[in-house]
């Protein structure tokens, strides 16, 4: 039986309309992205115990790769898409919505045929940057597999946009089963050092894709037949929305990358590379909590922002920055007083990750009470000005990272990673605050 005060606060979270829709979608969306990343946990021993640190390595350098060309291919379309399908609803109909998804995905497509052949032209020079030869025919493999991996991911989060979180979020459950069982029946009976990277490429990328086609084609496509079409769509409308989007995305992408390839460039060895991003990995475990809250709540921000519903848009952020924050605090204490131990399972040659990982546990926990801050600016049409603290934070990512990678290794790439995502989020809030008049973080001791 719950506590009598916990009940009251449950109920009253309960009876607020808008608020009740993010956190019932931020809870469905955090069961599954909980069992995703135990998933996901599972598969990291699996690879760490049998394969070692080398290959891990050597999958974050084609994960990295592959990242790298998505959001190339992404271009920012993705997140253009999050706020014109809820808009195009709210002004126009479900038509309007499905011209713009058809669009994105087209324009998704166009991008993929350029990048992919950049990628596999280039493909032996980044090997050879990265002293790995053996991984050329992989590089250029990967490029194949872009596809399939963006366009699974656009489908995710225009099912997230149609405000269909359960449909979305079942998409991301099954693949991530069969990634596990499939690693495993392949590490048993058909042994290969680059299992991991052919698992990545069957399941992780191609998967997701495969099981959006038929909730697309139903909440898109049947849901819009009855519909005229009374606005015109257009890429123009597209593009200016989706370009700040993309140099933000751009600044996300230095920010999770520019330190594998300085790790490497600096002499770092890939088992050690392995390790650094075992250990990152293994962080943002901690901050599921706000990545279930920020995959709901921005289209229903969208959708108060212009309806005009100010004060309903307050609460609803701070109320979702307030119960994330008690939520995954637990979390953080668990992973950071664990920390050896959690990076011993997967195995003894991991311990050296013991350090990186309380550093970016702590960075994670004040991205946590920091809110929703990309969400809130890229919602309510400043995604121009959270352009400008994203690379910011990009510029100061590699700079951190230059200065404390030579004589701390993996620890000064972590201190780098949670210093410069502290600050761009510090920034969020003051802006946000400037702009809107309220504080979006909660720490306990200057929170209300």
């Amino acid at each position: 039986m719950l506590p009598e005060k916990i009940q009251q606060k449950l109920q009253n979270i309960l009876t607020d309309k808008n608020f009740s829709f993010v956190a019932k979608g931020s809870f469905t969306t955090l069961l599954t992205l909980g069992f995703v990343q135990g998933l996901r946990f599972i598969s990291g021993i699996i690879i760490g115990r049998y394969y070692g640190a080398d290959a891990s390595g050597k999958l974050t350098l084609v994960i990295t790769v592959m990242s790298i060309a998505g959001i190339l291919c992404n271009f920012g379309i993705k997140d253009a898409i999050q706020r014109l399908i809820p808009e195009s609803k709210v002004k126009y109909n479900n038509k309007a919505a499905y011209d713009y998804f058809i669009l994105g995905m087209l324009l998704m497509c166009i991008n993929w045929l350029l990048i992919g052949m950049v990628l596999y032209f280039i493909a032996p020079y980044l090997a050879i940057y990265w002293d790995e030869p053996s991984l050329t025919p992989l590089f250029r493999w990967s490029a194949l597999f872009v596809l399939p991996a963006v366009l699974g991911d656009y489908f995710f989060f225009s099912l997230k946009a149609g405000l269909k979180i359960n449909t979305a979020n079942v998409s991301l459950i099954i693949p991530t089963i069969l990634r596990v069982v499939l690693l495993a029946i392949v590490t048993i009976y058909f042994y290969n050092i680059y299992n991991p990277i052919y698992m990545h490429w069957a399941t992780m990328a191609t998967l997701p894709f495969l099981f959006s086609i038929y909730p697309i084609y139903k909440n898109f496509y049947i849901a819009s037949k009855s519909d005229l079409r009374i606005f015109e769509v257009k890429r123009q409308q597209i593009f200016p929305l989706a370009f700040p989007m993309f140099i933000t995305y751009f600044a996300f992408l230095v920010n999770n990358n520019a330190d594998v390839f300085i790790l490497k460039s600096l002499g770092i060895t890939t088992a050690n590379v392995g390790i650094y991003k075992t250990a990152n990995n293994i962080a943002l475990i901690s901050a599921t909590l706000l990545v279930a809250l920020n995959t709901t709540v921005q289209p229903k921000m969208t959708q108060l922002y212009f309806k005009h519903e100010l004060d309903e848009l307050r609460k609803v952020t701070q109320k979702s920055t307030k119960l994330i924050f008690w939520l995954s605090l637990p979390i953080y204490i668990l992973l950071f007083g664990l920390a050896p131990y959690i990076m011993q399972i997967y195995g003894d040659s991991f311990l050296p990750g013991t350090i990186p990982l309380m550093i970016m546990v702590i960075g994670q926990l004040v991205n946590t009470a920091t809110g929703p801050v990309a969400q809130l600016l890229n919602a309510t049409g400043f995604h121009k000005q959270f352009t400008y603290m994203s690379l910011m934070g990009a510029f100061l990512n590699i700079g951190f990272n230059f200065i404390l990678i030579v004589p701390f290794g993996i620890i000064g790439a972590s201190i780098a990673a949670s210093l410069s995502l502290i600050i761009w989020n510090l920034i969020g809030v003051w802006y946000i605050y400037k702009k809107f008049g309220f504080i979006i973080a909660y720490f306990p001791k200057f929170g209300k």
